[in-house]
């Protein structure tokens, strides 16, 4: 019978440990201080440093303990070195070299026993942590393009709520600019038609009012049929290399008579040089009469100036047309390009559609050059057309056109 005392367990012998010691699930490792040889390896440390598994447990690699340092960190890791080693305790996030050469990320524990009174050894234990890490990094990268796609679908919701708020305003801008020429060729078409005039020259004036507010619808739907095709990229393009110079003369002629009736003096001042460049006359014709328009526009202030320069600026010839206006805060400078961002309100508007500028920057851009505004409140605003002197689009689009008229029915 029992006598209620606990047997004493059965002392273990060196051979047990031994086994505990290799099937251990960290790499356990022994250094002889004196001439840093390894005296000690479990299976799992030749493992992962890649040496036989199957080598008795009284044959240790063949290696020192330097052997298993890097000689450099990458980004937050440390490599193991003398200055760990100097420490007890556990050290993460650590590179170690393998015997092939190649590294592995690993938490080390360092302790130092004595073997006898005066051999000193460095007990190495170590996991190999790569492949968490590994999983780490990436899941920590998919977290980011998750957090960034978020944050993009919320742009994108607010972008969408501010177009949806600007195509209401655009609907109530081209119905008010719609009407209004419209109204006024039904008016003195129905005079005409009912013979409610007196003198030929009544029927001249008339006829003359019904060309001029068709025009200007034209140039409204013009202005929305450019916007359509150029968002849908069906834009066509015939750049040619030719001297831009003509071109600027003959639209500054045009807008002689619109600036007088603004009282806005015009000048322009053109090298006696050829300035060859690239670009589609139809279009570059387009982007310069917005911008001389505007120009004109908005130069509200008493005997105000538009002055027009040409000449060479490294990759591109560029065009200034500079004005003494009102000037744009530099907050609303981008908006200036913005689609439907000039519509605001009707009553405040100017005849058009907004889209010049937008249209205009799509354009310039199309040929290859840029389109770009300076601006200071009181001062006054500087636009910039810069037009490419080499060839940098595929050579599909430099061609000659095969006239001025057919790519305007569309």
């Amino acid at each position: 019978m029992s006598d209620g005392k606990k047997n004493p367990a059965a002392p273990l012998d060196s051979g047990f440990f031994e086994i505990l010691a290799q099937e251990a699930i960290m790499g356990i490792m022994a250094f002889e201080l004196s001439s840093s040889r390894c005296i000690y390896s479990n299976n799992l440390a030749r493992e992962i440093l890649d040496f036989p598994v199957d080598t008795s447990p009284d044959q240790p690699p063949d290696l020192i303990l330097t052997d298993l340092f890097v000689p450099a960190a990458r980004g937050h890791l440390r490599p193991l070195s003398e200055e760990i080693l100097r420490r007890e305790g556990l050290t993460q996030d650590v590179l170690v070299k393998k015997r092939s050469g190649t590294t592995f990320i690993a938490n080390v524990g360092v302790r130092y026993v004595r073997r006898n009174d005066t051999d000193e050894v460095l007990l190495l234990m170590f996991q190999d942590i790569t492949f968490q890490k590994k999983l780490q990094r990436e899941l920590t990268i998919k977290q980011e393009e998750i957090h960034k796609a978020y944050c993009d679908l919320l742009e994108q919701n607010r972008q969408l709520r501010e177009l949806d708020l600007a195509k209401d305003k655009f609907v109530a801008l081209m119905t008010h600019e719609l009407r209004t020429p419209l109204a006024a060729i039904v008016a003195t078409s129905e005079v005409i038609q009912l013979k409610l005039y007196d003198t030929p020259e009544q029927l001249e004036e008339f006829s003359k009012s019904i060309h001029e507010q068709g025009m200007h619808l034209m140039e409204l739907v013009n202005d929305v049929l450019d916007f359509a095709k150029i968002r849908a990229g069906k834009m066509d393009y015939y750049i040619e290399q030719k001297d831009i110079r003509p071109l600027l003369s003959q639209l500054f002629e045009n807008f002689r008579l619109m600036a007088d009736q603004a009282s806005v003096e015009m000048s322009i001042e053109l090298p006696e040089t050829e300035l060859l460049c690239w670009f589609d006359r139809v279009r570059m014709k387009e982007v310069i009469n917005n911008v001389l328009s505007n120009a004109i526009k908005y130069n509200r202030k008493e005997g105000g100036r538009v002055r027009v320069t040409a000449a060479p600026l490294e990759n591109y010839i560029r065009i200034t047309v500079a004005d003494t206006g009102q000037g744009i805060a530099p907050n609303k400078v981008a908006s200036v390009f913005n689609e439907f961002e000039t519509v605001g309100s009707v009553s405040r508007h100017h005849k058009g559609t907004g889209l010049g500028m937008p249209i205009s920057k799509r354009l310039a851009e199309g040929i290859g050059g840029r389109l770009l505004l300076s601006s200071e409140i009181g001062v006054g605003s500087e636009f910039y057309i810069d037009i490419p002197v080499n060839k940098v689009l595929a050579e599909e689009f430099y061609r000659s056109r095969p006239d001025d008229w057919g790519d305007l029915a569309a």
